[in-house]
């Protein structure tokens, strides 16, 4: 997983909406939820709170 899906992880894990995230990054919210899509896909998950939970419990994230 590249640095700038785990640095968008982090950030939703803190429960950050893709606006907010795009604002704290300074990319568009596309990118952000282009990046989100791309971490669920990696993860074999489908939405925000399982890919959390599961970079959670592959050490991906704290």
């Amino acid at each position: 997983m590249s640095h700038r899906e785990l640095e968008t992880l982090q950030w939703a894990r803190d429960g950050k909406t893709a606006w907010e995230i795009s604002v704290i990054r300074d990319v568009s919210e596309s990118t952000v939820k282009y990046h989100l899509k791309t971490i669920y896909s990696k993860l074999g998950v489908a939405n925000r709170a399982q890919a959390v939970g599961e970079a959670l419990c592959r050490g991906l994230i704290r």
